[in-house]
């Protein structure tokens, strides 16, 4: 209750704080509304090899599509109105769909993806004297939680669209640095009895440029569950009952519980960014996380297995030249719910570890061509507790990407 009283005293302090327009002040200008979106074109491959549980799934080879349309309507200066709809069913991390799927010409589903009012206290979002914007997202949104300097997957889906209240604020500091921050709350799954289960998280950084050819950043985050079931744990240790493919926590080892509970996980990224010549910068980025809340199972006598690291290295600009880049991710059983983690990078399973080798590059205005090889395997292959995250982990994933933005 205290929850929800605190949510609407933060919006009625937010109507007030928002400047009325006077009927003499109303500007007679026509709504305006942008359209976008993209087609993306994809060959994949899988290759498995023999994993410790005597598995070895069949190769398989396939061709999909994803296609997404987006609109912004702006209402006023400090409203505005924004719309993700794009192919996929009931994936919480993927529009791509399949050809030959579903059988004898079967048609596709077309959903809403992203539906979210843009709330601007400033006019435009742009703070007054400073170089700087405030929003507040509230609908279903954007992860708010990713940025774009690397590869930077290793504990949350660029896809997730979740449902809640999310504000972002960024400034510059004396024209060399600027500060972000990134705040959420989103609700996991609605329940009529008991108190809803709940994401929140919180995340500040700072950016620094040393030169023209030279910057540099650091985030951190705070990311907190709560109110999490039995029914949440499952679809973390074995995929049951999830919107996608998961799994690979160990049920009484995420939360210490096999009934649910919380969980708190801190969070840090990095990076340098340097230019050798034109049209030939390096990047280097890495990062850590670590659940707090994670235990020693129980049931199956392992430790806490709550850790999880990256690291990376990009070369090049996909405008210029062609960008390249490699990167080693290593995710733990009980780092983060397994949900949640990126389904291309490690199949949307914890307790996996591996190599991504990519690179795009620009061959039109408005078209990419991409590449992601993935190679992975299970970091702990004793069977009793990761059977789920162990069988199929040891595979190569090749995908191969011609995508169209307009």
């Amino acid at each position: 209750m205290r929850r929800y009283l605190l949510m609407a005293v933060f919006s009625a302090v937010l109507v007030a704080w928002i400047p009325f327009e006077t009927a003499a002040d109303e500007k007679k200008d026509e709504q305006k509304i942008r359209f976008g979106g993209d087609l993306r074109g994809r060959f994949e491959g899988f290759w498995f090899g023999e994993d410790e549980t005597g598995s070895h799934k069949k190769d398989r080879l396939r061709i999909r599509y994803r296609l997404r349309l987006d609109a912004k309507a702006t209402i006023n200066d400090h409203a505005a109105l924004a719309l993700r709809v794009g192919s996929g069913e009931s994936d919480n991390r993927s529009g791509n769909q399949s050809l030959g799927r579903p059988e004898d010409f079967g048609p596709n589903a077309f959903v809403i993806r992203r539906a979210y009012l843009v709330l601007m206290p400033f006019a435009k979002g742009e703070i007054p004297n400073q170089d700087g914007k405030w929003t507040i997202e509230f609908g279903r949104v954007p992860i708010p939680f990713v940025w774009k300097n690397g590869k930077d997957i290793m504990i949350l889906d660029h896809d997730l669209n979740p449902s809640g209240v999310s504000t972002k604020f960024n400034m510059s500091v004396d024209d060399v640095a600027s500060v972000f921050a990134n705040v959420g709350y989103f609700v996991i799954r609605e329940e009529s009895s008991v108190r809803d289960p709940y994401f929140g998280g919180v995340q500040g950084g700072v950016e620094g440029k040393f030169s023209d050819e030279a910057k540099a950043g650091v985030r951190g985050s705070w990311f907190h569950l709560e109110n999490l079931d039995a029914d949440f744990i499952e679809r973390g240790a074995s995929g049951e009952g999830s919107v996608t493919g998961s799994g690979g926590n160990i049920s009484d080892g995420l939360t210490g519980s096999v009934d649910g509970g919380s969980l708190s996980v801190l969070e840090t990224q990095a990076f340098v960014k340097v230019g050798l010549a034109e049209g030939l910068p390096v990047t280097a980025f890495g990062g850590y996380s670590g659940n707090l809340d994670a235990e020693p199972s129980d049931t199956f006598t392992v430790g806490k297995e709550n850790m999880a690291y990256n690291f990376g290295v990009e070369v090049g600009d996909k405008k210029k030249t062609i960008k390249f880049g490699v990167a080693w991710y290593h995710v733990e059983a009980n780092a983060f719910p397994s949900q949640f983690i990126d389904s291309d990078l490690l199949d949307g399973h914890t307790n996996r570890k591996g190599v991504m080798v990519y690179g795009d590059r620009q061959v039109f205005k408005g078209t990419d061509f991409g590449f992601k090889l993935f190679a992975s395997d299970a970091i702990k292959d004793d069977l009793p507790g990761f059977e789920d995250s162990v069988e199929n982990s040891e595979r190569t994933r090749l995908q191969v990407d011609l995508v169209y933005k307009f």
